[in-house]
């Protein structure tokens, strides 16, 4: 069982990235590593528009993956040597040779889709027509996987021939996470890359939020055979803390900072008219932004949009040069008396065809206050992933392997196992409830407008709630 021949490899040197320093190489992790689809990460920005606040978030994709690749490195090294964890293990989820082989590749691999700006794109759909115009990045996995160039092989190929993986295991996983058997132990509360991510977007950011205490939280790893995921023992308590209240600042502080969530606003709409305006055919649009990186893809996009008469084409204009929109207003349905959230509603507002509906209505309403001629691009709504943010639902299912005596008495019949839900151990407020109060504090809604219409728009609140309630 034991999985030493491959996870413990380390013949080819080491590569150095902030956050963990000196990383072994091996010699099939070189080959992906130098494969043209992989390089292509390095002109894919973690962060998007963040530098536009934080002018040190120029960090990649490529040197995340790698991170995350580590973690869950550290993470199977526990489970191979621990003697809990090798305890803990049994038919259901065992780490074995070709386990281990699958999760690193899946870890190295998951963002190998990624193109500029992705989540900003990918549930744009045109006019009349239900099928999105940008793909989810993971699903691009098995076209990445499998693309070669001249007569390098395709990391397919580099999978099958020198990991001993089947790639389309990989992309599996990758492309439906929690509906592999395995997806539970790559995504998820206790995921490697979240723990990447939030420590290396703070370290880029050069802000105080992201520090979590890593080393002891993997420590604290055992298996979860039941449930096939990874479970904590108490030593795990404070530092899970440190990585949830981490992403709660992170939230707060770069992912919802409002300048780099109003450029990704005014892209997302650009995008929107362009796709409803059929002003570039979709293969087109979609090449051009698959295959390019951050730093050219909103030149290539200006130069391909010039002289087509689209108005929404100055909301372009003004992210190239720096004029973003200003916040007129901020709505928080889970704390407006006057809002009746339920799941309906909160679909309806967070999709991008109905936001676009509202921010016309809106601005027919606010041109017959102003007289001013608007094109429905003027005001615009930044609305709040319909998804969990916090990973609520699978914080839910969180276990504790309880190791010292005076905790084994809250091992319930229900979880004859021996492991106990995080909930019911009570040793920490960062309970499910707690958790669900952070995901429902990030739900808000920003108007977003020129600067000319500010003061007037922030003046008509109960008419914009009206209309969002509609």
């Amino acid at each position: 069982m034991i999985a030493e021949p491959f996870l413990f490899r380390s013949e080819g040197g080491f590569i150095r990235i902030p956050i963990w320093g000196h990383i072994p190489l091996s010699a099939p992790l070189k080959k992906i590593l130098a494969h043209p689809s992989f390089l292509r990460l390095k002109g894919i920005r973690q962060l998007s528009f963040a530098q536009q606040v934080y002018p040190g978030a120029n960090h990649t994709r490529f040197e995340h993956s790698i991170g995350v690749y580590h973690l869950m490195k550290m993470i199977l090294q526990r489970m191979v040597s621990n003697p809990l964890a090798l305890e803990l293990q049994d038919e259901r989820l065992q780490f074995d040779d070709e386990t281990c082989r699958t999760l690193l590749a899946t870890c190295l691999l998951h963002d190998i889709g990624h193109y500029p700006h992705a989540h900003v794109l990918e549930e744009i759909t045109p006019a009349g027509d239900s099928s999105a115009v940008f793909a989810h990045h993971e699903s691009l996995t098995g076209q990445f996987l499998n693309e070669e160039h001249r007569d390098t092989p395709s990391i397919a190929a580099i999978l099958h021939d020198d990991w001993q993986v089947n790639p389309d295991t990989v992309t599996e996983i990758i492309a439906g996470k929690t509906a592999h058997r395995l997806g539970k132990l790559v995504s998820g509360t206790l995921d490697p890359d979240k723990m990447d991510y939030l420590m290396r977007d703070a370290h880029h950011c050069n802000i105080p939020y992201g520090s979590i205490d890593i080393e002891r939280l993997i420590e604290s790893f055992v298996p979860d055979p039941e449930r096939q995921r990874l479970a904590i023992t108490e030593k795990g308590i404070a530092p899970l803390e440190s990585l949830l209240f981490a992403k709660y600042m992170m939230m707060r502080n770069v992912y919802w900072h409002h300048t780099s969530r109003t450029f990704s606003t005014m892209l997302r709409r650009l995008l929107q008219d362009v796709a409803d305006e059929s002003a570039l055919p979709m293969e087109t649009l979609r090449e051009l932004f698959y295959f390019n990186s951050d730093d050219r893809v909103l030149f290539e996009l200006e130069r391909a949009i010039r002289g087509l008469g689209l108005p929404a084409a100055e909301l372009l204009d003004a992210i190239l040069e720096r004029r973003v929109y200003k916040r007129a207003m901020t709505i928080r349905p889970y704390h407006e008396p006057s809002m009746e959230i339920d799941p309906v509603w909160f679909a309806y507002n967070t999709s991008h065809r109905r936001r676009k509906e509202k921010e016309l209505e809106i601005c027919a309403m606010l041109a017959g206050k102003t007289g001013k001629r608007l094109a429905g691009h003027e005001v615009l709504i930044d609305a709040p992933p319909s998804k969990d943010v916090f990973d609520y639902s699978d914080f839910r299912e969180l276990r504790i392997w309880p190791t010292k005596s005076e905790h084994r008495h809250l091992v319930q019949p229900t979880d004859s196992n021996g492991y106990v839900r995080f909930d019911d151990f009570r040793e920490s407020v960062f309970g499910s409830d707690f958790i669900l109060s952070f995901e429902q504090y990030t739900k808000k809604f920003r108007l977003l407008c020129r600067h000319d219409l500010v003061d007037t728009l922030s003046g008509l609140e109960e008419a914009v709630v009206e209309i969002l309630r509609r």
